[in-house]
């Protein structure tokens, strides 16, 4: 390819001056922490719903996204479910902290996460187990019936 002023230096996805946004960032305030609801279950079936009529009959957030954040939060179920203390481990508070920017991140890249994660709370979940092992499994089976009601719904593949 010959030399291009235009072209030089520039990676794939950068032609044309920069990355390629796809939807304007408001101004943002901080994440309040909310309880994760005692009907989670039917809480999740109201937000894979609305995400549902939304997107004209089609849940636009991919399975392996969602069972992408399901991994990271089972990671942390899997310890935390044989203990029998109130308290989560250090090592799992830092990993819901990574969870947190994990999905912050994705929300970040495409409007598809930013619209599932708004409608389905999960920054305010996560920011209300604070450190109550308790809260961390009952999200853990909200995250779990989220992506069972994408599924059942016939949510998009990849």
């Amino acid at each position: 390819m010959p030399y291009n002023d235009r072209n030089y230096g520039r990676g794939y996805g950068q032609q044309g001056g920069g990355y390629n946004r796809s939807f304007s960032q408001p101004a943002s305030k901080p994440i309040e922490p909310k309880p994760i609801p005692a009907d989670y279950v039917d809480a999740a079936e109201r937000v894979m719903n609305g995400l549902q009529e939304m997107g004209n009959g089609r849940i636009r957030i991919t399975t392996t996204k969602m069972r992408g954040f399901l991994g990271l939060v089972n990671d942390i179920y899997n310890t935390e479910s044989l203990r029998a203390e109130d308290e989560l481990l250090g090592e799992s508070v830092l990993k819901l902290m990574r969870l947190r920017v994990r999905i912050v991140y994705d929300a970040g890249r495409e409007q598809d996460v930013r619209t599932f994660v708004e409608k389905a709370q999960l920054l305010e979940y996560i920011k209300g187990i604070g450190t109550s092992r308790k809260n961390m499994i009952q999200f853990a089976h909200y995250m779990e019936a989220l992506v069972a009601y994408h599924r059942f719904l016939g949510g998009k593949e990849n």
